[in-house]
């Protein structure tokens, strides 16, 4: 069983780095406007099954699916933004009406999915352009090697984003106090929009690399949206790189506890062991970017 433990750790990692991207979005959101989405898996389950639809039953060329997919995501981040948080938000909605809302978002999408594109699983061609890895008795796909890039592709360009540009301050001010950023010239509601339009980017682009490797399908999303939320939570919600290790520590752990117990408990046992990390360190093992509060914007 243990010459098994490089391949698992392989499929953890490869794994870890969809759960970081989705984890990665999940804290721009808060990092913008307080609010959990709820609903970021399914812009990752879109991201997939939009693209497999394009190619598969339109016949467009995968590149132009693969646009055509995550543009039609981003959208749909963006509605969702205009038509449910929008007027929530004017009217200084609770945190947990929020919740609500985007749950019933979680809800909805994948029922008109099903019934738009159907229950089946979807998957497309593998993008190819880079040679298989070899490490050890282990052999990286290129397809999982073009996860592991465009996560780390991701990492930098949005820690950048938040460090180094004006507009990312002002979003990351917003989060932090929207009276005072609206005082400050900050378009409030073109940064709220502007995070969901983001994140619903992100997890199109997690959704179109990943799914090549395994498909998906209507109800993909679920997952998703906990072992990214998960991966938040250990991380430190909104720190990018605590994204990065809170999404591989799950990968990894999942991947190992399957193999090694079950695959009905494998996520028990994940949970369990990250039960055991909050206690030791309850606000995650990163600092939140939302504890930005007494520093300069």
């Amino acid at each position: 069983m243990m010459d098994l433990l490089p391949v698992l750790l392989v499929n953890g990692v490869v794994f870890g780095a969809i759960y970081a991207i989705n984890a990665i979005g999940i804290g721009l959101v808060y990092n913008t406007t307080g609010i959990i989405n709820f609903a970021q898996g399914e812009f990752i389950m879109l991201g997939g099954m939009l693209t497999a639809c394009l190619y598969g039953q339109a016949g467009l060329p995968l590149l132009v699916a693969i646009i055509g997919g995550v543009a039609l995501t981003v959208v749909v981040g963006l509605l969702t933004e205009r038509l449910f948080i929008r007027p929530l938000w004017r009217r200084g909605a609770k945190d947990w009406t929020y919740v609500f809302m985007l749950f019933a978002v979680a809800t909805v999408l994948p029922n008109l999915v099903m019934l738009g594109v159907g229950r089946d699983p979807l998957t497309f061609p593998t993008f190819g352009g880079l040679p298989a890895v070899q490490l050890g008795s282990v052999t990286l796909s290129s397809q999982a090697l073009w996860v592991l890039l465009v996560t780390v592709a991701v990492f930098f360009a949005l820690q950048g984003f938040f460090d180094r540009t004006l507009l990312g301050k002002a979003m990351k001010a917003t989060a932090i106090n929207r009276r005072v950023a609206a005082w400050l010239g900050i378009a409030v509601e073109q940064m709220v929009a502007m995070s969901f339009g983001l994140a619903a980017l992100l997890g199109a682009i997690g959704g179109v690399v990943f799914t090549p490797l395994i498909s998906t399908q209507f109800d993909a999303g679920v997952s998703m949206t906990l072992n990214g939320f998960a991966a938040a939570i250990i991380g430190g919600m909104g720190n990018m790189r605590g994204a990065i290790v809170g999404g591989l520590v799950i990968g990894i752990l999942q991947s190992i506890s399957t193999a090694f117990i079950s695959s009905v408990y494998g996520d028990a046992v994940t949970y369990a062991v990250l039960f055991g990390l909050l206690v030791v360190w309850p606000h995650g093992l990163f600092r939140p970017l939302i504890e930005l509060k007494n520093e300069e914007i």
